[in-house]
């Protein structure tokens, strides 16, 4: 199993320097917590502070979680941002390896769907994708798997389609953050007892393993007899320390604010559609979202499609725009979004995973708006800081064609933020 070196010891002090800054400034800003990460490898010399920053959640077995700052899921980025994520990613995986003949792309839902496509797109290599998800569908064969740690703990892989899967060459996995490599380990079991391989990479932007994580996977290496590797753009380990009793008081304050304020009764709502062309499942899905598994023909067919529909969007240069997509729904917002780079265009998605708002200088999540998902009424779906970027529009993209009266809880939403205009736009 080979993992990459860190070599440059100047690079390796300015990062230590750097630590005993941000434990400074959290001190400075009262923020209730410290933090500290050491990096071990970092093969392209990115700096990882432009990459995260730590937030608190109501869990006490684990206070925090990274919140990734060019993901597009949590904070608002650039489109560019985040799909360079990908290429990045690929670029780490050619120094590592050669490619194989064939292999398939998995990511994982919900907060991996966008990087695991973007890694698809930029491999020079005949693979195809796919995305795990938490959607339920009738009469589709599915390897069902775990995430134990997840706020939403079931997966399902829709693998039927997929012509890769069932040969004997590569499977990439690919997740923003790999911790324990647990969520890795059961899939890759589930995959080999149906379809041995020769190769799995797991690639992450953050590797927490420690040795004895690596451990696990070196006797799987032996267990179903193939190679397992790891590509990241930063692994390491970290310390963190709170304040329990000042965190617990945050808590109770962020689950007991109101945000039923109606600051702009006013709202502008309207919609578009978009024709992409391919659907599943009765039309009911996207076919280019990865959910059921596409290939690089579909892939050159969606990036086609949305520079012929980008002429849908109107933007003026004066104007400051957000493209939010929808839970696992997050890359083809993320290539609308990238349509337009000259202009001033934020990119981030609605997400299941909640997170303690604390609105102070220093921390990432001032603000939290609760809404039922979109998709399935009785799942909780959050919003992040859209009142604290004075957007003058925000498209709000939706993967399913549904009826306008089922978009009112999420409007509600929208009218407590300054944001004149709500477009939602659609797919049918």
């Amino acid at each position: 199993m080979s993992l990459l070196k860190f070599k440059d010891k100047d690079i390796q002090n300015i990062l230590e320097e750097e630590l005993v800054q941000r434990e400074n400034i959290n001190s400075k800003n009262n923020l209730p917590f410290k933090y500290s990460i050491n990096i071990k490898e970092n093969i392209l010399n990115l700096d990882i502070y432009n990459y995260l920053d730590l937030a608190i959640r109501n869990n006490k077995k684990r206070r925090f979680l990274f919140v990734s700052k060019v993901l597009g899921k949590h904070l608002p980025c650039r489109a560019c941002d985040m799909d360079n994520l990908g290429k990045d990613i690929v670029k780490v995986y050619e120094k590592k390896q050669d490619y194989l003949k064939s292999g398939v792309v998995i990511s994982f839902a919900e907060t991996g769907t966008a990087l695991g496509h973007s890694v698809f797109n930029y491999i020079n290599a005949d693979y195809e994708f796919i995305h795990t998800t938490r959607e339920k569908v009738e009469n589709k064969e599915s390897l069902h798997f775990l995430e134990e740690h997840s706020h939403a703990t079931n997966h399902n892989l829709y693998y039927e389609d997929l012509k890769y899967l069932k040969d004997k060459e590569e499977i990439i996995l690919v997740d923003d953050e790999i911790t324990t490599g647990n969520t890795c380990i059961n899939l890759i079991k589930k995959i080999n007892e149906l379809f041995p391989k020769k190769r799995y990479t797991i690639c992450s932007i953050l590797n927490w393993m420690n040795d004895e994580a690596f451990d696990r996977f070196k006797k799987l290496e032996q267990e179903v007899n193939c190679k397992i590797n790891f590509v990241y753009l930063f692994s390491g380990d970290f310390e963190f320390k709170c304040d329990e009793e000042k965190v617990e008081d945050i808590i109770k304050c962020s689950e007991n604010k109101e945000n039923t304020i109606l600051k702009n009764k006013d709202l502008r709502i309207s919609y578009t559609y978009i024709d992409m062309k391919k659907y599943e499942h009765n039309k009911k899905y996207l076919k280019y979202t990865g959910r059921f598994g596409i290939n690089k023909e579909d892939q050159k067919n969606l990036l086609d499609t949305v520079k012929k529909e980008s002429f849908k969007f109107s933007i003026d240069y004066d104007e400051k725009i957000l493209f939010l997509g929808t839970e696992e729904f997050m890359y083809i917002p993320m290539l609308f979004a990238k349509q337009f780079e000259d202009k001033d265009v934020y990119y981030h998605s609605t997400t299941r995973s909640p997170i303690v708002e604390f609105d102070k200088e220093g921390y990432p999540i001032k603000s939290k708006f609760i809404h039922n998902s979109i998709y399935n009424k009785n799942i909780v779906n959050y919003i992040y800081n859209i009142d604290k970027y004075d957007y003058d529009k925000c498209f709000l993209f939706c993967e399913f064609d549904k009826e306008e009266k089922e978009f009112k809880e999420i409007i509600n939403v929208f009218s407590n933020t300054s944001i004149k205009e709500l477009n939602i736009v659609m797919f049918k």
